[in-house]
């Protein structure tokens, strides 16, 4: 799409295609189509691909960084290829979302296609608990803030994935087409098997969790291999690009998908980064004495709030917010 093309304001388009346009909106489309010669083609483009049910690419020439930034080329799923357990994301909310979705973070995720022969597809995820279905039967549910890609449908003789951020895999089990995910600093091999990824770009550890089956984790630039079992979880050290493998003993591995909390004579510190994983939110002790407290408690599905109370009540504290950030302090004049 040529530069002038990607002008086109996305919520008119959105708006006209469905059919819920007004005179005014009609008016707008009018004066962008003649404002520029290649308006008309790349409208006619748009058109087409409505047309077919969003089955073909909305936009050429895709840039994964600039789609990243702008966030503007969609794709609905493909027969055979990936989609969405809980988000039926379609072409006209991907078109209605388009230009606010830079201010609000609020897409959960959308689709590339590179060229007709070979498609890959890029996924975003800005909330919690987003379930993927890969060509293959696999599924993905990735957490907050985590990129996602790969080619769909898989290749014959291997299904090779991209992660940066945290996602948990149940891999259809197939000897013959080996499971590759790779992350930053890490290769993970399986072929079959349910294991929790934790690989966000910023941290210094990436975690390995394997629930059921086998797993290979291959640090970079590195020969050295782990093969994890159930019940074991790997811990690579970016800093001191070390590997270390340890039996799987936090009951809160997956309460960013359960929403089920469990502490027991938990440390504050240790509740606070619970928290913030499952919540999707940054929690600050205000004093470093706070951090050694204790808490005992089981929460299911509730919200963070209802946490929050529990938390302050228990140790006579109070909660403040400023942002995305929740500062717990002792409270005043008790």
């Amino acid at each position: 799409m040529s530069e002038k093309g990607r002008n086109i304001d996305w919520e008119l388009a959105a708006r006209i295609l469905n059919g819920e346009a007004d005179e005014i909106d009609q008016g707008l489309l009018n004066q962008w189509l003649n404002a520029d010669d290649s308006n008309q083609e790349e409208w006619e483009n748009l058109k087409e691909a409505w047309n077919k049910g969003g089955e073909s690419l909305l936009m050429a020439d895709i840039d994964t960084d600039a789609a990243w930034n702008k966030v503007q080329h969609f794709t609905r799923e493909e027969s055979g290829g990936m989609h969405s357990q809980r988000s039926r994301f379609s072409p006209v909310r991907a078109l209605a979302m388009a230009a606010s979705v830079i201010v609000l973070l609020g897409l959960s995720w959308f689709f590339l296609i590179n060229s007709p022969g070979e498609k890959s597809s890029l996924i975003v995820s800005n909330t919690t608990r987003e379930e993927m279905v890969l060509s293959d039967g696999s599924r993905v549910t990735l957490n907050n803030h985590s990129r996602f890609s790969c080619e769909q449908p898989f290749r014959e003789e291997e299904r090779i994935v991209k992660l940066d951020g945290e996602g948990f895999f149940n891999v259809e089990g197939n000897k013959e087409r080996p499971f590759i995910i790779h992350t930053g600093e890490v290769t993970i091999r399986v072929t079959g098997t349910s294991f929790n990824v934790r690989a966000y770009p910023n941290l210094d550890i990436t975690e390995v969790a394997v629930l059921e089956g086998r797993v290979e984790v291959v640090p970079a630039s590195s020969d050295e291999m782990v093969v994890l079992t159930q019940g074991q979880t790997a811990f690579f050290d970016r800093s001191s690009r070390m590997l270390t493998v340890k039996e799987t003993t936090d009951p809160n591995l997956l309460s960013w998908i359960t929403g089920q909390i469990k502490f027991d004579e938990t440390s504050l510190g240790d509740v606070a980064e619970t928290l913030e994983r499952v919540y999707d939110v940054n929690i600050q002790l205000a004093d470093e004495q706070l951090a050694g407290q204790k808490l005992t408690a089981r929460f299911s599905d509730n919200s963070l709030d209802f946490v929050l109370d529990v938390v302050c009540t228990t140790f006579n504290m109070e909660a403040r917010r400023e942002g995305e950030t929740i500062f717990l302090s002792a409270a005043s004049g008790k």
